[in-house]
């Protein structure tokens, strides 16, 4: 199925682990707030390179984190994903030298589809040294590689990202300025920071649909894995029961046959909408209505699964907000 805006982009995200070396306030997984972040063990690693095996060749694979260099299998799992001949994106924070960099190019070379780097200015100790890795990275990569950009907005850092939008700008980088959220709640900055904001970053598409019960193909073309193997329809789905795919360890792992409502007022996952996966102009709300019925009777459960990561978020806000 295809909606109104073009071809679907089959893509599963992989999140190899949650370690990451830098400690943003912003981020539920910093150990500011989050004090259980694990790799991906060696089992989960083994069932994914198994796994990428049995997709079509049109897929594209997604490796994030935490910060995914850091994992000690991620060149490895890299150099598997080329042997499949399928397309690569990594997000980073582009911390580690850039040699290591270079090193993902090497290995991928036409089939990195991008590399998408964070600037974090409260964890950047040099922003000269950062801007250099920028133009030499841009300078080293395939011309059909994507190279972008992104960083969440704060009242304090608009100063500091406004020059990096020029920068990145002559220097011909995409960048992505990000609306910092708190429990899924978008803050509301003060004039200077609200004026860059609407200046520099378009609505998200999700934020002002209604796609409850509209059919959507994720989890059928595509997928979110965590580092434990749970795998979910999309990134909304962690406490719908019914968009629980399994683990990609175990025999009872299976994704869908074909596309299934959404379970979601507003689209908040950043793939469906931009991979072309939602089609708005069909819906199955008996199906939906069935689906919610399945997991209002295992929030209970699912609440407990993810209690820490509930703790984390509700502790970020506080801190946020103060």
């Amino acid at each position: 199925m295809e909606n109104n805006k073009g071809k679907i982009r089959p893509c599963v995200d992989f999140l190899i682990t949650q370690k990451c070396n830098y400690r943003c306030e912003y981020c539920s997984q910093s150990k500011k707030f989050y004090k259980n972040t694990l790799h991906s063990s060696d089992e989960t690693i083994e069932a994914f390179l198994k796994f990428i095996k049995t997709l079509d060749k049109d897929f594209e694979i997604t490796i994030s984190g935490g910060e995914p260099l850091c994992h000690p299998r991620f060149f490895e799992v890299i150099q598997e994903i080329k042997k499949q001949n399928l397309k690569l994106s990594v997000i980073s924070n582009f911390s580690y030298p850039i040699n290591e960099y270079k090193k993902i190019v090497d290995i991928m070379g036409e089939n990195l589809n991008e590399l998408f780097v964070s600037f974090h200015f409260s964890q950047v100790k040099n922003i000269d040294e950062f801007k250099n890795k920028i133009i030499e990275f841009k300078n080293y990569k395939p011309a059909n590689t994507k190279f972008s950009t992104g960083a969440v907005l704060s009242d304090e850092n608009c100063n500091v990202l406004k020059d990096m939008v020029e920068f990145l700008k002559e220097a011909g980088v995409n960048f992505c300025l990000q609306h910092m959220r708190i429990k899924n709640s978008y803050v509301e900055y003060k004039e200077e920071a609200a004026k860059f904001l609407a200046e520099n970053a378009a609505i998200e598409p999700g934020r002002v649909l209604n796609t409850f019960s509209k059919m959507c193909n994720a989890g059928f073309k595509f997928l979110l894995i965590y580092e434990n193997g749970d795998a979910y329809r999309c990134y909304s789905s962690r406490f719908n029961k019914a968009h629980c795919l399994g683990n990609i360890k175990d025999k009872n792992f299976k994704m869908f046959d074909s596309a299934m409502p959404c379970m979601n007022s507003k689209c908040t996952c950043p793939k469906p909408i931009s991979f072309n996966m939602l089609d708005l102009k069909h819906s199955n709300l008996p199906l939906a209505f069935l689906f919610f019925i399945k997991n209002t009777v295992f929030l209970p459960y699912l609440i407990l699964k993810n209690f820490d990561i509930l703790k984390a978020k509700l502790e970020q806000g506080r801190f946020l907000k103060k």
